[in-house]
C-alpha cells in the first residue's frame, strides 16, 4: 500500500504539474492576445480621433476664412496649430505602429491611397498658419480643404473600418483559442486520466479486489467532484481574465475612468482619471471613494447607489466646485458592470473634463459680444442671403443703417430699391451677380436711400459661399460711412480751395525740406519773383531770394535772442523749429535783380506725430503798403508838429489869460486900498506917502502888462525862455506888489536862499509862483494869530527845491488832497476865494518839467514843496 501511496502520489504530482503548465501557457497566451486586442482599441481610437481632427481642421479654416477679426483669428489660429500638431504626431504613430504589424497590408495601402489628400488638407491648413494675414492664401487653402473634406472624411472612415476589423478578428481569434485550449486541457486531463489514473485504478483493482467494490463508489463520488472543480477552475480562470482585461483596459484608458465594487472601493483607475482630481501620488486601489473624497455631496452617493442597483447615469457639461476653490465643468457617465448576467459586480465612472472647452466657448461667446459691441460703435452691420431659399437676414446694426425697424424682414425684390438709383444701384446689381455667378468676391461705396428716405453713404461688402460650383450663400457687411464720406466730401472741397489759394497770383508760397532745398514754388512765387518752379524746386534755397545784409541782421539778432549762433536757412524758421511762427518784413530779390518789400510769415510743416518734416514760408508784396506807410508817417509827424504847435499856442493863451487875471488882481486891489487910504488921508505928507506908494505899484502895473504884451508877441519857445533868477529878488519884488495886502494883515515873511539862492526858470511863472503862494498864505490866514510865512530853498537829487509854509487855516487833507490843485476848487468860505491861483501855479511848474506837493493840517497850517 506504501508503495502503491507513493506511486498514487507521484502520478498526482505530474497531473498537477501539467495542469498548472497548461494554465500558466494559456494566462501566456491569452495575455498577448489582450494586448494585441488593447493595442487594436488604441488604434481604433488614434484613428477615430484622426477622423474628428480632420473635421474640426476643416471647422476651424472655415471659420478662420468668415470670421476675420483680430481676436478671433489667434484664437483660431492657436487652436488650428494644436491641431495640426496632434494630427501630424498620431499620423506618425499610426505609420509606426503598422510598420510592426505583419497583418497591415490592407491598412498601409489604404494609408497609402490617403496620403496625398490628407497630406494637401494638413499643407493647406500649415499655410495658413505660416500666412495668417494673407485673405487670398486664407481663401485658397479653405476651397483646397472644402474640396478635400469629405474624401479625406472617407478615407480616415475605411481606415477606421478596417482597425475595427482587424479588432473583430483577433475578438474571435481569441474566442477559437479560448475554446482550443478548453479542449486541449480537458484532452490532457482525459490523457492523463487514461495514461495516469486508469493504470493506477487497474492495478489497485488488481492489488485489492476487496476494495474495489467499496471504493467505486467513492471513485465515481471524487469522479464528479473532480469534473465540478475543474468547472469551478475553469470559471474562475476566466474571471480573472475577464477582470484583469477589465482592469488593464480602464487602467490604460485614455480618458478618465474609474472602476468600483459594490462597496465603492476602487478596483481600477486610469492615468487620466488619477491626473484630473490629482491622485497621482496616492494609492487608491482597494480604497473607498468617499475616504477620498469625503466631501462628496449627498445627491451623487444617490446616484451611486441607484447605479449600483442597475441604473444609468449620465450629465454633460455639469459644473462643480472643489474645496480648494477651483472650478471644473465634467461631463459625468456612471453604469454598473457586472459578474453575471443577472449579478452587479461594482459600478463603471467615466468623466471628461471639458473645462478648457466650456472656457474657450465662454471666451468665444465673450469675443462674439466684443465684436458685437464693436459692430455698435463702429457702425458695422452683417448681412446673410441663401441664395436657394432666398431669404435674407440683417443684423441690427444693418437695419438701423437702413433706418427701418430691427425686427424687419427684408426680401430679395425690394432689398435692392434702397440702393440710390442709377450709379449705385448698377454697381451692387453688377457686383451681387458676379459673386453669385463667379464666387468674386466685392467690396464697393454706394449711396443708400433709407426707409426714411434720408441719403446715406455705406460700404458694401459681400462674399460667396460655393459648394460644387453652385453659390448657396452670400454673407457680408455694411459699414456706415457716411460721416466718413461727408467729411472726405469736404476735404476735397477745402483741398480744392487750398489749391486755388496756393496758386493765387499775389501770394508767394514757397515750401522747403528741413535743410532748406526749395519742394515747392507756387503760381504766385513765379510771378513775384521770376523765377520758373523748375529752377527752383529741388536745387535752391530761400537765401537766393533774400539780401545778404538782412540775413545777416536777423540773424545777429535771433543769436542774442536765442543765446546760439544762427545764420543762413535757420535765419528763416528759428521761431518755426520752436513750435511758434515769425511774421517780418523782408526784402525779395527778383531773377532781374529788382527789390520789393514784402511781408513773410514762416510756420513749421509737420506729420500727423507732430514731428517737422518741412517749412512753408507765405508771403504778400507790400510794396504799396509801405509806400501808403511812408506817407501816412509824414502825414503823421507834420500833424503832431501842428498839434504840439497848436498845444502850445492854446496853453500860452490860456496861461496868458490865468496870468493876467490873476496877477493884475492884485495890484488892481492894491491901488483901489491906496486910493480909499488917500480919500481919507489926513495930511499932505501922507497923501505925498500913498502917492509914492501909487508910483511904485503902478510901475509894476505896468511892467507886468509890458511883460504879457511880449509874451503875445513872442513864439512858444520864447514864451518859455529861462535865464537864472534870483529868490530874493522875486520875494522882493511880490512883496511890493501886494505890500497893501501884507499891511492890513500885518504878515511876517521869513525866507532863507542860502542853500540855494538862484534857479534857471522862467520870470513870468517865477513871479506868478510866489504871488500866488504868498497871497493866498495871507488870504487863508487863520484869525486867531499873526500871519507867518517862510520860504526856503535848498538843493537835493541835483535839483532845487523850493518850501513855502504858513501858520494859516489849514486844509483837510483826507478830503480835499485829491482835487486840491484842481480849476476852480475852493476849500474854505472867503470871498475873494476863485479855485484858480493853485490851479494855473501847478500847470506853469508842470510845464516846465517840475512838480509841486502840498502837506497840511487843520489850524496849524500848509506847506508847499516845487521841485524846478
Amino acid at each position: 500500500m506504501d508503495r502503491l501511496e507513493r506511486s498514487t502520489k507521484k502520478r498526482y504530482l505530474i497531473f498537477i504539474a501539467s495542469i498548472l503548465l497548461i494554465l500558466i501557457l494559456a494566462v501566456i497566451v491569452f495575455q498577448k492576445r489582450i494586448d494585441l486586442i488593447t493595442s487594436d482599441v488604441s488604434l481604433i481610437n488614434i484613428a477615430g480621433k484622426q477622423r474628428m481632427l480632420s473635421q474640426r481642421i476643416s471647422k476651424h479654416v472655415f471659420t478662420l476664412n468668415q470670421d476675420q477679426g483680430i481676436m478671433a483669428n489667434k484664437v483660431y489660429l492657436d487652436s488650428l496649430r494644436a491641431l495640426t500638431s496632434e494630427w501630424e504626431s498620431n499620423e506618425k504613430s499610426l505609420i509606426l505602429v503598422n510598420q510592426q504589424r505583419r497583418d497591415s497590408e490592407r491598412i498601409d495601402s489604404l494609408f497609402t491611397a490617403a496620403r496625398p489628400k490628407t497630406t494637401k488638407l494638413l499643407d493647406a491648413a500649415l499655410q495658413i498658419l505660416n500666412n495668417p494675414n494673407n485673405p487670398e492664401v486664407l481663401q485658397t487653402s479653405a476651397n483646397t480643404i472644402r474640396e478635400l473634406e469629405s474624401s479625406v472624411l472617407t478615407s480616415t472612415d475605411q481606415i477606421v473600418s478596417e482597425y475595427q476589423f482587424h479588432a473583430e478578428k483577433n475578438l474571435i481569434n481569441l474566442d477559437i483559442l479560448t475554446y482550443f485550449l478548453a479542449i486541449i486541457v480537458a484532452l490532457v486531463i482525459i490523457g492523463q486520466f487514461t495514461l495516469i489514473l486508469l493504470p493506477l485504478i487497474k492495478n489497485l483493482k488488481n492489488k485489492s479486489q476487496s476494495l474495489l467494490l467499496a471504493n467505486e463508489e467513492l471513485a465515481n463520488s471524487n469522479k464528479g467532484i473532480q469534473k465540478k472543480m475543474e468547472q469551478v477552475n475553469a470559471l474562475q480562470a476566466d474571471l480573472r481574465i475577464r477582470e484583469e482585461h477589465n482592469k488593464i483596459f480602464i487602467d490604460q484608458a485614455p480618458n478618465a475612468m474609474a472602476m468600483f465594487d459594490n462597496d465603492m472601493r476602487f478596483l481600477a483607475a486610469s492615468d487620466r482619471w488619477r491626473s484630473d482630481y490629482q491622485l497621482t501620488d496616492k494609492q487608491i486601489i482597494g480604497k473607498s471613494l468617499y475616504e477620498i473624497f469625503p466631501d462628496i455631496e449627498d445627491k451623487w452617493k444617490k446616484v451611486h447607489k441607484n447605479c449600483l442597483a442597475g441604473a444609468v447615469h449620465h450629465e454633460d457639461e455639469t459644473e462643480h466646485s472643489w474645496p480648494d476653490g477651483r472650478v471644473q465643468w465634467l461631463t459625468w457617465d456612471i453604469r454598473p458592470w457586472y459578474v453575471s448576467s443577472d449579478q452587479v459586480g461594482g459600478i463603471v465612472i467615466y468623466t471628461l473634463d471639458v473645462t478648457g472647452i466650456k472656457e474657450h466657448e465662454n471666451e468665444k461667446l465673450r469675443i462674439e459680444e466684443i465684436l458685437n459691441e464693436t459692430n455698435q460703435v463702429a457702425r458695422i452691420g452683417t448681412w446673410e442671403v441663401d441664395t436657394i431659399s432666398g431669404k435674407i437676414y440683417w443684423s441690427q446694426v444693418t437695419c438701423e443703417i437702413h433706418e427701418v425697424p430691427h425686427d424687419y424682414v427684408p426680401n430679395l425684390e425690394t432689398a435692392i430699391n434702397f440702393f440710390k438709383e442709377g450709379y449705385s444701384r448698377e454697381r451692387i446689381q453688377k457686383a451681387v451677380a458676379n459673386a453669385i455667378e463667379n464666387g468674386t468676391p466685392y467690396d464697393l461705396e454706394v449711396e443708400l436711400i433709407t426707409a426714411k428716405g434720408k441719403s446715406r453713404w455705406a460700404r458694401a461688402i459681400g462674399h460667396a459661399e460655393m459648394v460644387n460650383g453652385q453659390c448657396i450663400r452670400l454673407y457680408g457687411v455694411f459699414h456706415n460711412i457716411n460721416d466718413i464720406k461727408v467729411s472726405q466730401n469736404a476735404l476735397n472741397k477745402a483741398n480744392e480751395e487750398l489749391r486755388a489759394i496756393f496758386n493765387a497770383g499775389p501770394i508767394s508760397i514757397i515750401g522747403t525740406d528741413l535743410n532748406g532745398i526749395i519742394t515747392h514754388f507756387n503760381r504766385g512765387a513765379e510771378i513775384l519773383l521770376q523765377y520758373s518752379p523748375s529752377e527752383m524746386i529741388g536745387k535752391k534755397t530761400p537765401e537766393i531770394i533774400h539780401l545778404r545784409p538782412e540775413i545777416e541782421k536777423h540773424g545777429e539778432k535771433l543769436s542774442s535772442l536765442f543765446g546760439k549762433t544762427i545764420s543762413g536757412f535757420d535765419v528763416f524758421v528759428e521761431h518755426a523749429r520752436r513750435d511758434s511762427y515769425e511774421s517780418m518784413e523782408w526784402t525779395y530779390v527778383r531773377k532781374d535783380g529788382s527789390h520789393f518789400p514784402v511781408q513773410l510769415i514762416t510756420t513749421a510743416i509737420k506729420d500727423v506725430n507732430g514731428e517737422i518734416n518741412g517749412f512753408l514760408g507765405v508771403a504778400t508784396d507790400i510794396s504799396e503798403t509801405v509806400y501808403n506807410r511812408k506817407k501816412l508817417i509824414e502825414t503823421k509827424e507834420n500833424l503832431e508838429v501842428l498839434t504840439k504847435t497848436l498845444k502850445n499856442q492854446n496853453r500860452q493863451l490860456a496861461d496868458f489869460a490865468h496870468i493876467t487875471s490873476h496877477n493884475l488882481r492884485s495890484p488892481v486891489g492894491n491901488l483901489q486900498t491906496l486910493s480909499s487910504f488917500y480919500k481919507v488921508a489926513e495930511s499932505d505928507q501922507e497923501r505925498n506917502e500913498l502917492f509914492d506908494k501909487f508910483e511904485i505899484v503902478i510901475d509894476h502895473l505896468s511892467s507886468t502888462l509890458n511883460t504879457m504884451v511880449e509874451v503875445i508877441q513872442t513864439t512858444d519857445n520864447s514864451a518859455r525862455a529861462t535865464k537864472e533868477l534870483s529868490f530874493e529878488k522875486t520875494l522882493n519884488k511880490t512883496v511890493e506888489i501886494i505890500s497893501s495886502q501884507i499891511s492890513q494883515s500885518d504878515a511876517i515873511i521869513k525866507s532863507d536862499f542860502s542853500k540855494a539862492a538862484t534857479v534857471v526858470y522862467n520870470d513870468i511863472y517865477l513871479d506868478s509862483i510866489f504871488l500866488n503862494l504868498i497871497s493866498n498864505a495871507i488870504k487863508y490866514k487863520s484869525e486867531d494869530r499873526v500871519p507867518e510865512i517862510y520860504l526856503e530853498s535848498k538843493i537835493d537829487g541835483g535839483k532845487t527845491i523850493l518850501q513855502v509854509s504858513d501858520n494859516g487855516l489849514g486844509i483837510n487833507m483826507e478830503r480835499h488832497g485829491h482835487k486840491l490843485f484842481g480849476l476852480n476848487k475852493v476849500f474854505h468860505n472867503h470871498p475873494e476865494a476863485k479855485g484858480v491861483g493853485l490851479y494855473m501855479t501847478k500847470i506853469q511848474i508842470e510845464a516846465m518839467g517840475g512838480s509841486i506837493s502840498a502837506s497840511s493840517k487843520v489850524g496849524v497850517g500848509t506847506t508847499f514843496t516845487i521841485v524846478f
